[in-house]
């Protein structure tokens, strides 16, 4: 399966905008992630459609020390994401790059 990967970038928490056109990243596959700073991460990519159902994933993972700088590459099917994908981070110099496609 060939995908043209993108990627998005936030610092602290937010949503994640996509580096070249600068619009929120939605409705996506997350490919792989790079992140810097000390604390739980939490990328979210829910929505609830109109009967109440929810679609999408979380992903949740720590850094431990101010050195980290975790890459997380996943299976070439990616984590789906519903609706556009935020990042809760454990603080404002935290940061997100997604690659996603």
């Amino acid at each position: 399966m060939t995908t043209t990967l993108r990627e998005g970038f936030v610092s602290g928490s937010g949503a994640v905008l996509d580096s070249v056109a600068s619009v929120t990243v939605a409705d996506t596959r997350v490919r792989g992630i790079h992140a810097t700073g000390v604390g739980t991460f939490v990328i979210t990519g829910v929505e609830t459609d109109p009967y109440g159902n929810k679609s999408g994933t979380n992903i949740k993972f720590v850094l431990t020390t101010a050195v980290d700088a975790q890459d997380i590459i996943l299976p070439e099917g990616g984590i789906v994401m519903r609706g556009p994908v935020l990042v809760s981070a454990p603080t404002s110099a935290a940061t997100v790059a997604i690659f996603y496609g």
